[in-house]
């Protein structure tokens, strides 16, 4: 392998493996969250926790992962311009961030709502504005590729989140008082990634450029509604569910729900180690980028598909130990959500390819053709069908999605074949889910027993090539 290749390889697979370790440390401590809340909480409580989360962030969130995104990707092709780059998006950001609040209050203020929903709504909604400030800086971080800075900035903010939410709820505090602790834990979160910033925020309002300023807001606001319909698709549903069926069933859905979304959040390490070299790449070499494509999928393939299979079959197990019996009717709705994981996993992926070779816009027809599905569908089912109505509709949306994307990327960057990149995976999956239904084991020797097998199907098959290895052995090489 030439040097300069192999140098990339080992740099993109240790930027992932930062970030795999604190997306890993992150999640777990956020499900543990969500697992004292459930439990202490109850199904209601934690369906008004969850739906203000999904309601709050609907409307506030798009506008921070937007551009954050599009920092990213200038921040990776011109590194030079950090400084008037990160002074104007954050102009950028006061103004969308009043217009989403406005937004925000108007649509909710519709609904009526009771006082200790509304308070809580409040408190997350607040604690996101902070989160959004955060994530630009962190932006910055990820283009310039420190994603130790930001693997551990990821974990303080969760560690503090979990550490004292959980005492609040041990020492008997209600909902209110626990989304205290998650503004709590957004502001030292905001103040900790402010100060690496120090540097870049010399002489601020002298590099206000409105002509700068302008050209942000255009290039951005596509890949901010990309993201907005992108989050309409993938949590309107829950929202709906509270609107149609109430709080005690919109816990029981965010209880499954939230542990596909944490296993897809943290796969998503992949992609957000991936993304800056993905728009270097384009920019230099277009070719190229077909090339990493098929790499990634490969690597999701590999890792998504075993997932999916062990929470399929060991889903009434793993929502027993994890929930406790009150949630047993999640143990369905997790089946049904985790059987197109791989769909979900696959669109998150290419979205973030497509905004990698500008073709945003492609992104914003898709999402919006998904949304539509979403809602209409939802709509139409949820009151008939209840939540698992709603997980039915959440598969197939990602299904038209997945088809819609994989027709334009193949415009894009060219065929993928996507039987050579699964078969080996798949037959493995198959393998290992003959032993999971065969043993009668204790949970974890179960998965771990599982997994095993289909590690040891992998290399028979030679499902793994020279280059795995070697990024392997190089993963914690710092002098890589």
């Amino acid at each position: 392998m030439i040097p300069e290749k192999k140098s990339a390889a080992t740099r993109l697979v240790k930027n992932s493996a930062w970030l795999f370790i604190a997306e890993i440390f992150s999640k777990l401590a956020a499900l543990g969250v969500q697992i004292i809340a459930a439990r202490y909480l109850g199904s209601k409580g934690y369906g008004i926790f969850a739906f203000s989360f999904v309601a709050a962030g609907i409307i506030l969130d798009f506008v921070d992962y937007g551009l954050r995104t599009y920092l990213t990707r200038e921040l990776s092709r011109r590194p030079d311009d950090t400084q008037s780059l990160l002074i104007n998006i954050f102009v950028v950001k006061w103004l969308l961030t009043l217009v989403s609040v406005l937004v925000l209050a108007g649509i909710y203020s519709g609904f009526s709502l009771d006082q200790e929903t509304l308070y809580v709504l409040v408190l997350i909604a607040t604690a996101m504005i902070l989160n959004g400030y955060s994530e630009i800086y962190i932006g910055v971080f990820r283009a310039f590729e420190r994603m130790k800075l930001v693997a551990s900035l990821v974990i303080i903010q969760r560690a503090i989140f979990f550490a004292i939410g959980f005492l609040v709820l041990v020492f008997g505090g209600g909902i209110v008082e626990f989304s205290a602790i998650f503004l709590l834990a957004s502001i030292l979160n905001f103040i900790l990634a402010r100060s690496f910033m120090k540097d870049q925020r010399k002489k601020f309002f002298a590099k206000i450029d409105g002509s700068l300023a302008r050209e942000i807001f255009n290039e951005s606001k596509y890949l901010c509604l990309a993201i907005l319909f992108v989050w309409i698709y993938f949590r309107i549903d829950s929202v709906l569910i509270f609107l149609f069926l109430g709080k005690e069933e919109t816990g029981l859905y965010v209880a499954a729900f939230k542990l596909i979304e944490s296993l897809a959040l943290i796969l998503a390490s992949i992609r957000a180690a991936l993304f800056p070299a993905l728009s270097r790449t384009f920019l230099a070499n277009p070719k190229e980028s077909h090339q990493i494509l098929q790499r990634a999928i490969r690597i999701l393939f590999l890792i998504t598909i075993p997932i999916s299979v062990i929470m399929v079959l060991l889903a009434p197990q793993l929502i027993q130990i994890i929930f406790g019996s009150d949630f047993e009717m999640s143990a369905v709705v997790l089946k049904i959500l985790a059987a197109p994981l791989l769909f979900l996993i696959l669109n998150e992926f290419i979205t973030y390819l497509l905004f990698a070779v500008n073709e945003t816009k492609n992104v914003i027809k898709i999402a919006i053709a998904g949304a539509i599905f979403c809602i209409i569908a939802n709509c139409l089912i949820i009151p008939r069908m209840g939540i698992m109505g709603a997980a039915v509709v959440a598969g197939l949306t990602e299904l038209l999605v997945l088809i819609l994307f994989f027709r334009s990327i193949r415009e894009k960057c060219g065929h993928t074949p996507v039987f050579s990149l699964i078969w080996r995976p798949a037959l493995a999956a198959v393998a290992m889910g003959f032993v999971l239904k065969q043993v009668t084991w204790p949970l974890i020797p179960l998965i771990l027993s599982g997994v095993g097998v289909y590690f040891i199907v992998l290399l028979l098959l030679r499902a793994f090539n020279d280059q795995d290895l070697l990024v392997m052995r190089n993963i914690f090489n710092r002098a890589g």
